[in-house]
């Protein structure tokens, strides 16, 4: 790239990030952004925004009240869209992002530290999302003849190729420290899972799930 073009990026680069400052006001974060996506995101009243965004051809919609600390990070692309509902908040060096599809959070929902959510997420609200949580909807294809970027390949080739396999966690969950949600898992209404756990499959409203791979251990409902 010779150093005019470079220069010419880097131009189109910071007006973006100045015409999204002044549609959307957003005086503080770091904002890369290109014009298709500047006036389709939308941002309530009371947000305060001091993350890090990342827009290509997509939508983020943040309601009133939202909290984004400075080290989190939030991206979309191909059309992707991230939906936050009000009064959420988005912990230090956290990161929500898609790529072609939805994460969708709802109101009340907190994520504490270093949590991760990507790919196609539905999360409910009033949620409780501890430290280093990673919730991803997709995966490598490790079975096949090739290398895992070859096997990828030829899966995004066929007929069966779908990005993502999309994953719903309820209203009222409460996901513990450094636990894992795999792709296709479907967490019913006031979930609990127990730190370090590692979720492979869906569960029932208000199980409680410990272990690797994850296991009902109890019922928020059981009488104590």
């Amino acid at each position: 790239m010779s150093y005019l073009a470079k220069i010419r990026r880097r131009l189109l680069a910071e007006t973006g990030s100045v015409w999204f400052r002044l549609a959307h006001g957003l005086m503080r974060g770091k904002i890369r952004s290109d014009f298709p996506s500047i006036a389709r995101c939308r941002f309530g009243i009371n947000t305060v925004f001091r993350g890090a965004l990342a827009l290509s051809n997509s939508v983020l919609i943040m309601g009133d009240q939202c909290a984004v600390a400075n080290s989190a990070e939030l991206g979309a692309g191909e059309n992707g869209v991230i939906e936050i509902g009000d009064g959420v908040s988005i912990g230090p060096r956290s990161m929500i992002s898609t790529s072609g599809g939805t994460v969708k959070i709802g109101s009340r929902t907190s994520f504490f530290s270093d949590c991760l959510v990507s790919g196609e997420v539905a999360i409910g609200e009033d949620c409780l999302f501890a430290n280093n949580v990673t919730v991803l909807s997709g995966t490598h294809q490790i079975r096949g003849g090739g290398t895992i970027r070859e096997n990828d390949a030829a899966f995004m080739r066929s007929p069966d190729y779908r990005p993502c396999d999309p994953i719903t966690i309820g209203a009222d969950s409460w996901l513990g420290a450094n636990s894992v949600i795999l792709p296709g898992v479907s967490l019913g209404r006031g979930t609990v899972v127990g730190a370090n756990a590692v979720v492979t499959k869906s569960f029932p409203d208000y199980s409680i799930l410990g272990g690797v791979p994850a296991r009902i251990i109890g019922s928020r409902l059981a009488e104590t």
